[in-house]
């Protein structure tokens, strides 16, 4: 009889070692260590991955819910579950990186494992190759044509065409012909008045919209939307457009941007005048002269609605 309940306790432990026994693995057998916000540890459990995209939240934020087409700005670690090596992070270069989430500009499994998730949230993706960089792979990443990826991504903040600023118009900082007006969640309504002549040279930047962020410091990269005028009061360019593809980038999406020059960089930029104004501000820049295809000098300025501002990524050498 005592044998008989040693062997009926040794079969109730193994199977409770064997429901236990992950060894703190989660979903996807796979365990990730560090807080958000800090560069993390990832290992896995032996054998292959998960056939399918593999999603969890391993830290819910308290932040509005990521939506389709906004720009979604993150820290993240990349590593391949065949060999384990890390072939991208964010955490290294000491600054997030920003993306339209939702519109295919990113991997499948990014688009459809980070929409819906709260901002402030970390999240574990294992990606399978159908969701990730599919039968071509990614040479020069060392990633294989059939590899599964892991992902951990701290989610920073996003933004949308239509996030509204978090500002307060005000009397223009800096006297100026131009009006700029409209609602500070949509593209502002730009008026040049007939007759205006660009400026010898740039001057300082002027504000529409006071923001309530944090000041913008020397070396950080802007996260922002823009329109772009010449003097004669036609459009250039817009974030709230489309644009297509050219042959050198791909297609854009209409989204918000990140790709505005860095404040205060080794080299003189024309948002060098940034420097103090306050993140959520709607500012009026001019810029300096270029040229056309023609050769001849095309003069303009910027609205830009400044969304969120990030010290600039460390050179890597990489």
């Amino acid at each position: 009889m005592r044998k008989l309940l040693s062997l009926v306790v040794v079969a109730a432990l193994g199977a409770s070692l064997v429901a236990c026994g992950d060894n703190g693995f989660g979903a996807g057998g796979i365990k990730v260590t560090s807080d958000f916000g800090q560069k993390p540890t990832i290992t896995h459990r032996e054998g292959d991955p998960e056939k399918q995209l593999v999603t969890e939240v391993l830290k819910e934020g308290d932040g509005p819910e990521v939506k389709k087409g906004e720009l979604l700005t993150a820290n993240y670690l990349g590593q391949i579950w065949r060999d384990g090596k890390v072939f991208d992070n964010s955490y290294d270069r000491g600054a997030p990186s920003s993306f339209p989430i939702g519109t295919g500009s990113v991997i499948g499994g990014w688009d459809e494992g980070l929409v819906g998730k709260k901002i402030g949230s970390r999240v574990l993706l294992s990606v399978p190759s159908d969701k990730g960089y599919k039968a071509d792979g990614k040479e020069e990443a060392g990633i294989k044509g059939d590899d599964t990826l892991i992902f951990v991504v701290d989610l920073v903040a996003a933004a949308g065409n239509d996030t509204q600023l978090n500002a307060d118009p005000v009397t223009p900082s800096a006297p100026t012909k131009i009006k700029v007006s409209g609602p500070l969640n949509a593209a502002p309504t730009v008026t040049v008045p007939a007759g205006t002549k660009p400026p010898a040279k740039p001057g300082k930047p002027v504000v529409f919209a006071q923001g309530k962020g944090k000041p913008i410091e020397k070396g950080d990269q802007l996260v922002g939307r823009f329109v772009i005028y010449d003097y004669a009061g036609k459009k250039q360019a817009s974030t709230w457009d489309a644009q297509p593809a050219t042959q050198q980038s791909p297609a854009q999406p209409a989204a918000p941007t990140d790709q505005l020059p860095t404040v205060g960089g080794a080299q003189a930029g024309p948002l060098d005048g940034f420097v103090g104004i306050p993140v959520g501000s709607r500012v009026l820049v001019e810029l300096p002269a270029s040229k056309d295809q023609a050769g001849k000098a095309v003069y303009a300025f910027a609205v830009i609605d400044v969304l969120n501002a990030f010290p600039a990524p460390k050179q890597t050498g990489q």
